[in-house]
């Protein structure tokens, strides 16, 4: 897939939200076993913490490095 913005090649990769902030991971690379830390080589999307909202839930999306865009689908 090509980033819109640029048409370069986007990194297939994954959000993930769990007790971690909500970071996009590339595929093949797994979240943090630590509560509330951001994993290596992920990206780390603008959210807010809340302790009442848990999930284990990853949505596909792409991600530019040179626009510093994630794409993702909706339903």
């Amino acid at each position: 897939m090509k980033c819109p913005y640029c048409s370069r090649d986007l990194a297939l990769g994954y959000l993930y939200n769990g007790t971690q902030p909500v970071q996009w991971l590339p595929d093949g690379k797994k979240p943090s076993y630590l509560n509330f830390s951001v994993s290596e080589n992920a990206v780390e999307l603008q959210n807010s913490f809340s302790f009442f909202k848990v999930g284990g839930y990853a949505a596909e999306a792409y991600y530019c490095d040179t626009c510093h865009i994630v794409l993702a689908k909706t339903k």
